[in-house]
């Protein structure tokens, strides 16, 4: 890609803005897990994946835990409601040259973040999130589904152009300011799957006060079934705690859909 400036920054920088405000929201709401439980409450949390995927109990089955994740992570209540008004900006479709039908795909993007929702629409009762909040303010959160396979290929392929595709941009938040954004590829651990990692950073200020916000967005895809982690905050996003998420969610994932259930606690060195 061969424009200068690529605009998304306006959901980074939202979320700096509002990420204490995130933060508390979450902290103290105790252990508790979001999913989407159905009708198929009842089935087995072993039983294997039917012809549209996983269930809402196998994806609750397929989730990172605290004990996954180390001591300096805690599970709080999913606050994606108090993150949709907070992440939203408007790409600068001016800082394009040429390649003017980026601005859509770099929209997408932030678009996305700010609806905490890097993939579409799940199928119906396939759903389950977590959300951890770490000691230093950062947060994560961990989403498993089943996609239709159209819509999942074509989101595959879109995540993984967006590092040369958005590249650095500038954007802009609903209160007018302007915000630097960088995004680039992050090396993930290889395995089974599909798996796609972007570092997201956003620099500007609220009410006078400069910020930078850092995120880790991961995309790991196993048959029609995907894991989304979005891992950072006002802290610098770790990408060893990213990485860690990808190596052992993965097989989370796969175990699930291969009728087993995974175990409680990780085997072995999380480092």
């Amino acid at each position: 890609m061969t424009g200068p400036h690529r605009g998304r920054v306006g959901y980074i920088a939202a979320l700096a803005v509002g990420a204490s405000l995130f933060a508390a929201a979450c902290a103290g709401a105790g252990q508790e897990r979001q999913s989407t439980e159905s009708s198929q409450e009842g089935l087995r949390a072993g039983a294997p994946a039917s012809g549209v995927g996983l269930t809402s109990r196998q994806a609750e089955h397929a989730l990172l835990t605290e004990a996954y994740l180390g001591s300096q992570w805690t599970e709080v209540t999913d606050a994606g409601a108090g993150r949709e008004g907070l992440l939203r900006g408007t790409v600068n479709a001016q800082n394009w040259l040429t390649h003017k039908q980026d601005v859509v795909v770099c929209q997408q993007l932030l678009d996305r973040l700010s609806g905490n929702r890097i993939l579409g629409a799940p199928l119906a009762d396939t759903q389950a999130v977590a959300v951890f909040d770490a000691d230093d303010g950062n947060l994560m959160r961990y989403e498993v589904g089943t996609y239709s396979a159209a819509e999942l290929g074509a989101t595959r392929r879109w995540f993984g152009s967006l590092a040369q595709t958005c590249g650095v941009f500038t954007a802009t938040r609903p209160d007018g300011t302007a915000e630097d954004v960088r995004v680039t590829s992050l090396p993930v651990p290889k395995g089974e799957g599909t798996r796609h990692a972007l570092s997201v950073v956003a620099k500007g200020s609220t009410e006078g006060v400069p910020f930078t916000l850092s995120l880790d967005v991961a995309l790991m895809t196993s048959g029609d079934s995907a894991i989304t982690v979005v891992n950072g905050g006002l802290a610098e996003a770790s990408h060893l705690t990213t990485g860690l998420a990808v190596r052992l969610g993965v097989p989370r994932l796969a175990t699930v859909l291969a009728g087993g259930t995974p175990p409680a606690q990780p085997t072995g060195l999380l480092d």
